[in-house]
């Protein structure tokens, strides 16, 4: 994420434990997410800075967080909210150093907000865009541990219960380059769960939810989901990150979901030299359907490590870049000690 110079908020205020430092850019902003519109809410970096009488936090002070306040347009509506509440609850739910961790919600002068861990770094779509201007491609192995680190998070999200330890059938239905921060050593990092939808408990709406250029064909055709429309959005995007180029690509909206539909992918490159048993894990998790396709995020966590010699030495190789990608980034917000 990236600071937002034009925030007109005062850079002292309080929200819970919390003092407001900066705001932060959506990096979604124009990223063709479909069914999701806007952002629904505005998110700040923070200090904690608890007061007495407040509950305490696995914090130190002045530790750095994202403070996450529903926008004024979506408190009244109650779709919204819910759906606000809901993610906070579920990122509350999962402990892993690949997903962003939920650390508190509340209400503050009538604004809804929650707080979640802060992860120094840029979007998976900051690293394809840079190397796309510089005319690269990632190794095998870096494209992999990227995808590694991600299928870590996206389990332990798949994988959350109830308080009886029943699975909740977790589909996230949003995984796209945007949603995936690589901090400073290397390590990918799911950052939301907006989309979200609890198989078990909830009946997906006639709308069209997802990331466009990552929805599997029934996603697209609005049919009932498994877990395996999360497997084919990460083929989809490991796909992008070996080849440097989408997955799909056409004129419009319209087209592009009609690709999607048919699952009409680009054909893999002629002048990208890659090995053939990444290309047929990458071809298994875009199948047409979720039958063919690995069950779950575990499933296809399992394929890709078994292809991974030295995961930490890839993960040192991404490091490398993402630090450059970090240091000379112009509107990256002032380091906070």
């Amino acid at each position: 994420m990236t600071a937002d110079t034009s925030s007109r908020k005062r850079p002292d205020q309080r929200i819970g434990s919390f003092i407001i430092v900066d705001e932060l850019k959506d990096p979604r902003e124009g990223a063709g997410a479909t069914g999701l519109g806007p952002s629904r809410a505005r998110a700040f970096r923070a200090r904690y800075q608890p007061q007495a009488g407040d509950a305490p936090l696995a914090l130190d002070t002045d530790d750095i967080v994202v403070v996450r306040v529903l926008r004024d347009s979506a408190v009244r509506d109650s779709t919204q909210v819910n759906a606000f509440t809901r993610e906070a609850e579920l990122l509350s739910l999962i402990d892993h150093p690949c997903m962003v961790r939920g650390l508190t919600r509340g209400v503050t002068s009538g604004r809804m907000w929650m707080a979640t861990e802060y992860v120094e770094g840029e979007t998976v779509s900051t690293l394809l865009r840079a190397a796309r201007q510089e005319g690269l491609r990632l190794r095998p192995e870096v494209a992999l541990v990227v995808a590694l680190d991600l299928l870590a998070g996206l389990s332990a999200a798949q994988a959350i219960a109830d308080a009886r330890g029943r699975p909740l059938g977790l589909i996230h239905r949003a995984v796209s380059p945007e949603v995936v921060i690589l901090d400073r050593r290397g390590q990918a990092h799911l950052s939301e769960l907006s989309a979200a939808l609890l198989s078990v408990k909830e009946e997906p709406d006639d709308a069209l939810v997802g990331a466009l250029g990552y929805l599997a064909p029934e996603q697209a055709r609005r049919e009932p989901l498994t877990q395996g429309a999360d497997v084919y959005a990460v083929g989809a995007l490991l796909f992008e990150l070996l080849t440097g180029q989408a997955a799909f690509s056409a004129r419009d909206q319209e087209q592009l979901v009609a690709a999607h539909q048919a699952n009409a992918r680009e054909r893999w490159p002629d002048d990208v030299d890659l090995p053939l048993d990444v290309k047929a894990l990458v071809d298994q998790a875009m199948a047409d359907t979720p039958e063919e396709r690995p069950a779950d995020a575990a499933a296809l966590y399992a394929l890709v490590e078994g292809l991974l010699g030295d995961p930490d030495d890839a993960r040192e190789r991404l490091a490398l870049v993402v630090r450059d990608l970090i240091d000379s980034n112009p509107d990256r917000p002032a380091p906070l000690a």
